[in-house]
């Protein structure tokens, strides 16, 4: 047992420094083309960072479904409405919370690289919902809102490009994550395009980089589940079908990136306008 113990901790080692020695020799050889920065200082090539996304949006409802179960009615038998019926909201609220984590690397001086994978917690509230062709006492009964929670994995990938000249810079980011949730066959897919410009100085003692820019989103929501409604003193388990997307495509933002002169980058970025957004993240890199 010993002798097995030893030799897994052996190989665990010899994996981890083979590891490390690849990453440095990588490291090393990034970014190709180096001359094309022309003298100018270049970000270690690789990095590894922990983010943290918080999003408040209004959403547009594409379509809405229901399925109600046969509803208990006083004084005769139970109500029995058809599946699938149509149903709108005056107010779609959607609130999320990814963490993730991320790895890039500068394939260029100009193109850095990532894959970003993690997780989501959300929530989306409806308000004004009505479903359409009840009677009025039957649709008395419905509420006029509701809210569903979900969470999930969530993963995809990006590309930056970045140019310098002096103390500024300008960049644009695009990426694409998907999020599989856990209510049903439920699902987001979310495609972001970044423009930044900003300027490098200090704050304090650390290097900081100062930037404004905007950021489009184009994001399609499919939540599908269940939810219980209070019907008649009861709560009553409803299926829903819910297809919307992001009502407000642009916002805009500003934020600072911190170094303290090593390898560790700190960042904190705030949207605001119809979309709000925080977004702090931790980076290092080799």
């Amino acid at each position: 047992m010993k002798t097995l113990k030893s030799a897994l901790t052996t190989t665990a080692v010899a994996a981890v420094a083979v590891s490390t020695v690849q990453a440095e020799g990588l490291s090393s050889s990034l970014p190709l083309g180096k001359s094309l920065a022309a003298g100018n200082e270049l970000p270690l090539p690789l990095g590894i960072s922990a983010n943290v996304f918080y999003l408040e949006q209004d959403m547009e409802a594409q379509s809405i479904s229901i399925d109600v179960p046969p509803l208990p009615l006083p004084g005769g038998p139970p109500l029995q409405l058809p599946p699938g019926l149509p149903a709108s909201t005056t107010k779609l609220e959607s609130r999320a919370t990814s963490t993730t984590a991320k790895i890039d690397a500068w394939l260029l001086p100009f193109l850095n690289v990532y894959g970003v994978a993690g997780y989501v917690d959300g929530e989306t509230n409806a308000s004004g919902f009505t479903v359409a062709g009840l009677p009025p006492e039957v649709a008395g009964l419905l509420p006029n809102s509701f809210s569903v929670t979900y969470s999930g994995p969530v993963y995809g990938g990006g590309a930056t490009l970045a140019v310098g000249y002096g103390s500024y810079f300008a960049s644009l980011d695009a990426n694409y994550t998907e999020s599989d949730l856990d209510i049903g066959d439920s699902r987001i897919e979310a495609f972001t395009l970044t423009p930044r410009i900003g300027i490098n100085g200090s704050l304090g003692e650390l290097e900081a980089a100062f930037y404004i820019g905007a950021q489009y989103q184009d994001i399609d929501e499919r939540q599908n589940g269940s939810v219980n409604f209070p019907i008649m003193g009861q709560s009553v388990p409803v299926g829903y079908d819910v297809v919307s997307e992001a009502e407000d495509e642009w916002n805009f933002l500003f934020g600072v990136n911190l170094k303290n002169g090593g390898n560790w980058n700190y960042g904190l970025e705030a949207g605001f306008s119809e979309r709000k957004h925080i977004m702090a993240t931790l980076n290092y890199r080799f």
